[in-house]
């Protein structure tokens, strides 16, 4: 991967960012449905248990060398307060589960939902650009 002199100096890129979701994307059903299989996926290949995703979500977080930024293009950093909750290893226990085809998912907890989106994009953005989208033509 080519990197300019500054950032090859600093080990990483100062342009990096990723893009908040926003409240309105993740109310999309096809988006939710679509994410909750990707997190299921992730938690498969990552070997993760409903009571590590609350660490590991804080750890990716951290270790994310860029900028979050919302739809103004303006730099923000997430609430991970949101994860403080008292019983959150069980809220993604039910949140990472793939439900049958004709159910469709609810959101639950927006900012949650908006904050846990929002890194996985950061680290994973080719997979995110198809949350929610579907095919015009299937021939």
């Amino acid at each position: 991967m080519f990197t300019c002199g500054r950032c090859q100096s600093q080990g990483f890129c100062v342009n990096r960012s990723a893009k908040l979701f926003t409240i309105e994307d993740i109310r999309d059903p096809l988006f939710l449905a679509d994410f909750k299989a990707f997190l299921v996926r992730y938690s498969f290949e990552q070997k993760l248990t409903p009571s590590m995703w609350h660490e590991h979500v804080c750890d990716l977080y951290r270790d994310y060398s860029g900028w979050i930024k919302d739809e103004n293009g303006e730099a923000v950093f997430l609430d991970l307060d949101v994860f403080e909750a008292e019983h959150i290893r069980e809220w993604f226990r039910d949140f990472i589960e793939i439900l049958p085809e004709p159910t469709l998912p609810r959101l639950g907890s927006p900012k949650r939902v908006q904050a846990l989106a929002t890194i996985m994009r950061a680290f994973h953005p080719t997979e995110s650009l198809l949350w929610g989208v579907r095919v015009a033509n299937d021939t």
